[in-house]
């Protein structure tokens, strides 16, 4: 799916056995639709490209794509997905040290529409790169500080907190379902380039709307809470050059290519989330017990990276598998492979709201336990396990091309899987934030969506090249270890501050 990536999943990071119940007729701040609604319209681009971009670099000219070699096509597809997250942190870095949240928002969301707008516009490879590169920084400037404006909007203790990012989350499915459907539809019936036009055409409604509704958002988001020094900032702008000098030569020399370009982010992705854990260790703006909590989410940040791998191949491993192996003809009707992403986020966007209410509905009760931030996420796990077990078995009863209803009722499972983790990650990622580094706590847990995507290209690599039984078989076994990883893990995070 980060298909990345309407509702998630409820339930609390913190122990709402102590917290007061909250008040029936409490409502949602306003800030938050204002929120939703432009992360909805910039996810309705993101996906609206992810879905047809692989598609778009291994297709023959004659069908309106690049001819590239399909290695080719999936690690161009990891590397961008990889590369959106990984700009993350620059993006909450200038937030919290140069230009307010508020300001990010707006200037992202304009440079991830030049970035749809390069697409459609300019022909071939140069056409990609330059729109692919537009829309990573635009991401990294829009995604972590409309996460970090939706935590500001709520007090630390308050339960309708998590249930404020399960609608923030419906936001983020409505896009990631809309998006496939309108660009899934243009690349058949007219060509890639109209696919392309729509995501742009999507993400100028929602600058649109984010600016008329500019004035409901958080106050902290029109003031930068830890301003950089004059001759830091100097320092950032020598990182900044010399880091595009560096790239500038491994691309002339040849050394960076299409084929080892996702190779070099996510090495990057590993380095960067290794020095963020190091400067909020080491910073004296963070305090002991921030520093705890930093420390509790070490594990939470590996198991996600490994939930976005297996999430994000929709747009990897099953894109390949919808467009080779899925009998995707309803009567006289060829449905697009581009679709079968849809039935994943239909999903997520029914059983969201469900599980977003059951679950506020039990922090209210101060009778009942509310299972543990944990254990929900080990939940997630174990649904997770279901969705690669079935495509195992897919694959050992079918030779041939896989019915469309099986692989439906896979996509349902993995939905319901994607509502009941997401929100809880990114719930928990605000809670345990620093003050002084809350855009970039945002940020790094963007960056385990960045691991993944750039992961699931290489999954995707070995799923061509492997045998499918035992791909689906090896992706099971890693998600049930997972799972019994989380679970165990339950008191050693409680103890550090995780609920």
């Amino acid at each position: 799916m980060s298909k990345s990536q309407i509702a998630g999943a409820a339930g609390a990071a913190e122990n709402h056995d102590t917290e007061r119940p909250t008040p029936p007729k409490q409502r949602q701040p306003l800030g938050l639709f204002t929120l939703s609604s432009i992360e909805m319209w910039e996810r309705f681009s993101f996906y609206g490209l992810q879905v047809i971009l692989a598609y778009y670099i291994y297709y023959s000219a004659g069908d309106g794509g690049l001819g590239l070699s399909e290695t080719e096509a999936l690690a161009i597809a990891g590397a961008y997905g990889g590369a959106v997250y990984l700009g993350q942190p620059v993006g909450a870095w200038f937030a919290d040290r140069l230009v307010p949240a508020r300001t990010m928002v707006m200037v992202g969301g304009v440079i991830i529409m030049s970035g749809h707008i390069s697409l459609a516009a300019i022909p071939g490879l140069p056409g990609l790169l330059t729109g692919l590169a537009l829309i990573t920084i635009g991401t990294g400037a829009l995604t972590p500080n409309t996460h970090a404006m939706v935590g500001r909007l709520y007090k630390e203790q308050l339960p309708r907190r998590d249930s404020g990012y399960a609608i923030f989350y419906t936001g983020i499915l409505i896009g990631a379902l809309f998006g496939p459907l309108a660009t899934g539809y243009l690349q058949v019936e007219l060509g890639f380039h109209y696919g392309f036009g729509a995501a742009a055409v999507g993400m100028a409604i929602g600058l649109i709307t984010y600016f008329l509704g500019r004035k409901t958002v958080p106050v902290e988001s029109t003031i930068v809470p830890n301003p950089i020094s004059s001759a830091d900032t100097w320092k950032a702008a020598g990182f900044g050059i010399a880091l595009l000098a560096v790239i500038a030569v491994l691309v002339s020399t040849g050394i960076m290519s299409t084929g080892n370009l996702n190779n070099y982010v996510l090495g990057t992705i590993l380095v960067v989330s290794v020095l963020y854990f190091i400067v909020m260790f080491r910073s004296k703006k963070v305090t002991a017990d921030e520093r705890t909590k930093v420390k509790g989410f070490i594990p939470l940040f590996i198991t996600g990276a490994i939930f976005w791998t297996m999430i994000l191949q929709l747009f990897t491993t099953f894109a390949i598998y919808a467009d080779t192996r899925v009998n995707l003809n309803i009567g006289s009707y060829s449905m697009p492979a581009a679709y079968i992403s849809t039935f994943e986020v239909i999903a997520g966007i029914i059983a969201g709201p469900i599980i977003a209410a059951y679950g506020q509905k039990l922090a209210t009760r101060p009778n009942r336990k509310v299972p543990s931030t944990v254990s929900k996420l080990a939940l997630g796990f174990v649904l997770m396990t279901l969705t690669f077990g079935l495509f195992a078995v897919l694959s050992l009863v079918f030779t041939g091309r896989v019915p469309l209803i099986a692989v439906i009722i896979g996509m349902i499972v993995m939905g319901i899987t994607e509502v009941m983790y997401a929100p809880i990650g990114l719930s928990v990622a605000s809670q345990l934030s620093p003050v002084a580094f809350n855009s970039q706590m945002m940020a790094l847990w963007g960056l385990t969506t960045a691991a993944g995507a750039s992961l699931s290209g290489f999954m995707g690599q070995l799923y061509s090249s492997t045998s499918e039984v035992g791909f689906f078989t090896f992706m099971t076994v890693i998600s049930v270890l997972t799972a019994g990883f989380l679970y165990g893990m339950r008191g050693p995070l409680r103890r550090l501050g995780v609920a």
